[in-house]
């Protein structure tokens, strides 16, 4: 369940570009946010840096990272950032009607950096180009965010089929992959009325910024991968953020890096438990029978 507001206490040591993490300090998103070892956060020329997972966790937005020109993008709800290492400039980007639309480009005192193979990025400018308040205590030398969570379009999965085409939506289910088409689908997390569970099928972009022609399958593994570290996290819970559109007349939910969030909840059977739900173990349900014009081909351009 998302929370309506949360703190990021973040409380730092006076240094320059070396680690400003110590056993006394903490950082805290309504539970302590543990680091890895030597990835805490840095002061760089007098602004604070946090490593760029620790923000995606913090603001509840999803990265993207591009190696071939060190390019990073991060998504959360309405709002993308395009950032790359060394370039003080941001751009910043509103999603809506069905792609990302230039806004704004910000300039930051700081560029991103990496520093120990981690990248890290100004936390200052990249919480309030989310539109998050930030206060500097300087004498206990602590920065605290208070984030504002964007108005979403909160819908049903059943409802996605009466959305006009490109229509940002944000919708929790579960991923869930067609044994018979390999497709991957968005499935309610209970049964509806009818004794069947709510489904939206995935489609991919086929042009994409390395390729006029990329495949469903190839561009879907890679980005299963890229977020959850595995090529089918079927299973998953996950809270879904970006656009519908429609593909021979059925509608999907658009999975790119330009208009998509994507949040884990955890496994199915856990998250259910802890909400005290109905359900059956994942996997022992019946599932409906898949519809013709959902295949592992669907795919549309990408911006």
């Amino acid at each position: 369940m998302r929370k309506t507001a949360f703190l990021l206490v973040i409380c730092v040591l006076v240094c320059n570009m070396v680690p400003a993490f110590a056993a006394e300090n903490k950082v805290v998103v309504g539970e302590q946010l543990a680091f890895q070892e030597g990835s805490g956060p840095v002061i760089i020329n007098e602004r604070l840096m946090l490593p760029l997972r620790a923000v995606s966790e913090a603001l509840d937005a999803t990265i993207y990272w591009f190696g071939e020109d060190k390019r990073i993008q991060i998504v959360r709800y309405d709002t993308l950032l395009s950032l790359q290492i060394g370039n003080s400039i941001m751009a910043k980007y509103e999603i809506k009607n069905g792609k990302a639309e230039p806004k704004e480009n910000i300039e930051m005192d700081v560029p991103p950096t990496i520093q120990n193979d981690r990248t890290y990025v100004p936390v200052r400018a990249i919480s309030e180009a989310f539109s998050a308040t930030i206060q500097w205590d300087n004498p206990n030398r602590t920065a605290t965010i208070i984030p504002v969570i964007p108005k979403e379009n909160k819908l049903l999965l059943s409802e996605v089929s009466y959305q006009s085409d490109g229509t940002l939506c944000a919708i929790t289910g579960v991923i869930c992959k067609d044994a018979s088409t390999g497709a991957f689908y968005l499935r309610s997390l209970q049964k509806n009325l009818s004794g069947s569970f709510d489904r939206v099928n995935f489609c991919t972009p086929s042009k994409t910024s390395i390729s006029t022609d990329t495949s469903y399958s190839e561009y879907i593994t890679a980005y299963w991968q890229e977020q959850f570290g595995t090529d089918n996290p079927s299973g998953t819970v996950v809270c879904f953020t970006g656009i519908n559109t429609l593909v021979e007349g059925v509608q999907h939910l658009l999975i790119n890096k330009t208009t998509t969030g994507i949040r884990s909840l955890g496994h199915y059977d856990a998250y259910m438990r802890g909400l005290s739900m109905t359900y059956q173990t994942f996997g022992s349900e019946d599932a409906p029978a898949p519809t013709p014009e959902s295949t592992p081909d669907n795919a549309i351009d990408e911006w």
